[in-house]
């Protein structure tokens, strides 16, 4: 989670989770000082985040799905997963915001996954 993401996973959120998108955001605390007692509910609460937020304290999902063998401009990323939680699109980081072309490329990933309504059935 990062405050440059934060508008347009809660416009996401929004606009989408009646229709079945499911946003889970994803806290990986940067600071060098340990995350104290109550640190981390404020951070979602500055953000205006009403869907689930995991803690990942040492950022091991983050290095296993992006950072691993990778440089990487940022630690931030988003990933649209299909209903069966295959990888369907990536936005790798940086400025997320409502309105721009990348929200606009979010948005329609979403949309297309929405669509998709066909069972999935384990093993296909």
């Amino acid at each position: 989670m990062c405050s440059a993401t934060a508008p347009s996973l809660r416009e996401l959120h929004h606009t989408y989770a009646s229709q079945g998108l499911t946003v889970v955001g994803m806290y990986h605390h940067k600071e060098d000082a340990p995350l104290l007692p109550g640190e981390y509910a404020s951070y979602i609460e500055s953000y205006g985040f009403d869907f689930p937020v995991a803690r990942n304290p040492d950022w091991t999902t983050l290095k296993t799905w992006w950072l691993r063998g990778h440089e990487r401009d940022f630690t931030s990323v988003s990933f649209l997963l299909d209903r069966a939680g295959r990888v369907r699109g990536i936005h790798k980081g940086g400025r997320f915001a409502p309105g721009g072309d990348d929200d606009a490329a979010v948005k329609h990933g979403v949309e297309v996954l929405l669509a998709e309504r066909r069972a999935i059935t384990p093993g296909t």
